[in-house]
């Protein structure tokens, strides 16, 4: 997976949130959520340091939360959790 197919799904991911849950959602798992993914957007397009990769938890939360009702929006998630792994390992 390069940069760019990993900004994709990331953007697919943010994108399948707001189609699923309303964009004023007071839910906490998926503002959360959203807020890890767009902080993990901002790696990947140069806008924010790696510091906080660590405390990605969304993976925690596709398997709680999502992947009951949504497992389709889960598998994303689980995608996700893939690419955080690789710029984890400076791949991406």
């Amino acid at each position: 997976m390069n940069k760019q197919d990993a900004i994709k799904v990331i953007e697919q991911t943010i994108q399948k949130s707001f189609e699923i849950f309303s964009k004023d959602t007071e839910w906490q798992p998926i503002i959360s959520t959203r807020l890890q993914l767009n902080y993990i957007l901002d790696v990947l397009m140069g806008k924010n340091n790696t510091n906080k990769l660590e405390d990605i938890t969304i993976g925690i939360l596709a398997v709680r939360e999502f992947e009951t009702n949504n497992e389709d929006f889960a598998n994303l998630i689980y995608e996700v959790v893939e690419i955080v792994d690789l710029i984890k390992k400076g791949r991406l």
